[in-house]
């Protein structure tokens, strides 16, 4: 029995190999499907050994935040210098009362009254 020379190329009957070319897109198309739908799904769930995900450790590290600035505000409530002055705001209340009081000068004496020129009467003698 001699086979067709058109066989020796396609060793598969024509009609399986009809429904392989079909299959074949639909099989990547669900492989594709299948991973991209991995990202979404929840990872599963063991116990407290299995990998959290990165949402829980961000909401800790915000929660930790927010309690460590509290502390901090308390801390600097308790631990504030009171009725001293810094150095800084005496410095700037001394430039200040300089400043204020060159201006008050300056306004007196552009405000400043003087007295007319006397003028000499000529007295006439009749």
């Amino acid at each position: 029995f001699r086979r067709p020379p058109h066989s020796r190329l396609h060793p598969l009957p024509s009609t399986f190999s009809c429904k392989m070319r079909s299959f074949i897109p639909a099989l990547l198309a669900l492989a594709l499907a299948a991973v991209s739908t991995e990202a979404f799904a929840p990872a599963p769930f063991v116990g407290r050994t299995a990998i959290s995900s990165s949402t829980e450790l961000e909401a800790c590290r915000v929660n930790a935040k927010k309690e460590k600035r509290q502390r901090n505000r308390e801390n600097m409530r308790k631990f504030a210098k009171r009725g001293k002055t810094s150095r800084k705001k005496m410095m700037r209340k001394v430039a200040s009362q300089q400043a204020r009081q060159e201006e008050n000068e300056f306004l007196a004496k552009c405000f400043m009254t003087i007295p007319p020129p006397e003028v000499k009467e000529e007295r006439s003698r009749y």
